[in-house]
C-alpha cells in the first residue's frame, strides 16, 4: 500500500498541501482578491484531461457536460449566499466547508485514476466507472465555474 504513495510523482504532495491550505482557508470568513477565485474553474481542465484519458465514449462526454452544467448552477447559487461584500478587486466571503471536500475530490479522484490505470486498467474501460467518474469530476469542476460567475455577477460596493 505504501508503494502507491511513494511511487507518485514528487510534485503531487506539494499540490496536495496547497489544496489543503486553500480548502482550510475557505472555512473562515475572509477578504480576498477576486482574481484567484476567477481562476478556480481552470481546475476543470484537470477533469477534462482525466476523462479524456479514459478514452470515453460520446455518452460519457454527454454525462460530463450535464454534470458540469448542474455543478455550475449549484456553484452559482451556493456562492451567491456567501458573498458578503465586493469592493474594488476584493471580495469578502463568508467561511464555508464545501471548498475543502471539493478540491480533495478532484485531487484524490485524479490520484485514484493513476492508481487504477496501473493496477486495474480493465476497470477504467467500464461504462459505469467512466460515467460515475466523469459525473463526479464534472459536477465539482462545474461548481467552481458557478462560484466564479457568482462573484463576477455580485454587485460592487464603493469602499
Amino acid at each position: 500500500m505504501s508503494a502507491l504513495f511513494t511511487s507518485a510523482p514528487l510534485w503531487v504532495w506539494p499540490l496536495l498541501a496547497m489544496l489543503l491550505a486553500l480548502g482550510l482557508n475557505a472555512m473562515r470568513t475572509r477578504t480576498t482578491p477576486a482574481w484567484p477565485l476567477y481562476g478556480l474553474p481552470l481546475l476543470g481542465v484537470l477533469s477534462l484531461r482525466s476523462v479524456s484519458a479514459l478514452e470515453a465514449s460520446n455518452w460519457v462526454w454527454g454525462v460530463f457536460a450535464l454534470a458540469y452544467a448542474l455543478g455550475a448552477v449549484f456553484g452559482l447559487r451556493f456562492q451567491a449566499r456567501r458573498i458578503l461584500k465586493k469592493a474594488g478587486r476584493k471580495v469578502l466571503l463568508k467561511g464555508e466547508a464545501l471548498t475543502l471536500p471539493s478540491v480533495m475530490v478532484l485531487f484524490w479522484a485524479n490520484f485514484a485514476l493513476g492508481v487504477l490505470s496501473a493496477v486495474a486498467p480493465d476497470v477504467l474501460a467500464s461504462f459505469g466507472f467512466q460515467a460515475g467518474f466523469a459525473s463526479v469530476l464534472a459536477g465539482v469542476s462545474g461548481s467552481f465555474l458557478g462560484r466564479a460567475a457568482a462573484i463576477l455577477r455580485a454587485p460592487r460596493e464603493d469602499g
